[in-house]
């Protein structure tokens, strides 16, 4: 399956802009990128969990303020476009425009649109636990998660070990472990290497942006 995803997300907001900023038509166009990291469990049929989501601390947010006669899409299209020289990204954003100023319920005078933009990279780790060695039998010492003895109970005790570790624990043990913590209690090696790897830096979309 594909490591990571980009989705962008457009909203808007309408006001009336006064004559502060003159007779003409303005857009401002705010932009913000954040990093959201899922872990897909191949062990679970491919399950899928959130991590969680944080700003993209390589990106600072942006600000651009676009002037316009009117909001005819040939008015505005070729101004979008040039800023962001990204022809689907410059039609969405020049539809939003459009769309927005056409509402019924506009204040008069010159009009302020602004367009949120919020791109989100996905990424995806995956966690192939299916090949960790896990077992039935009996083995000498503690649990270092519970502490609870592995050798002295009457019956067999299902244990299980991480892949690239020499540690045993007690199956129900690491399962809550790993829950809240990605790495082995002992020798802190992560059950997925790529887990010890930092988040990459969200790319820049589109060359040239302001």
């Amino acid at each position: 399956m594909e490591t990571s995803s980009l989705k962008v997300e457009i909203s808007a907001q309408v006001t009336s802009q006064g004559l502060s900023l003159g007779l003409l038509n303005s857009v401002l166009i705010s932009q913000c990128r954040e990093i959201e990291e899922f872990l897909v469990d191949e062990s679970d049929d491919g399950n899928i969990t959130s991590l969680g989501s944080s700003p993209d601390s390589s990106f600072r947010a942006q600000l651009s303020l676009l002037r316009f006669e009117d909001f005819e899409p040939t008015t505005v299209h070729p101004q979008i476009k040039t800023r962001f020289n990204d022809p689907v990204l410059s039609r969405l954003i020049t539809d939003q425009i459009v769309l927005e100023s056409q509402r019924k319920d506009l204040p008069q005078g010159p009009l302020l649109i602004t367009i949120f933009l919020k791109f989100t990279k996905k990424e995806y780790i995956v966690a192939p636990f299916s090949s960790a060695p896990w077992t039935t039998a009996k083995v000498e010492g503690s649990c270092a998660i519970c502490l609870e003895e592995m050798s002295e109970e009457e019956s067999e005790q299902v244990l299980c070990q991480p892949p690239e570790c020499l540690q045993m624990f007690h199956e129900d043990c690491l399962t809550n472990w790993l829950d809240r913590h990605d790495s082995c209690p002992l020798c802190r090696q992560s059950p997925n290497p790529l887990t010890n790897k930092p988040s990459e830096a969200l790319e820049k979309l589109g060359e040239g942006f302001e």
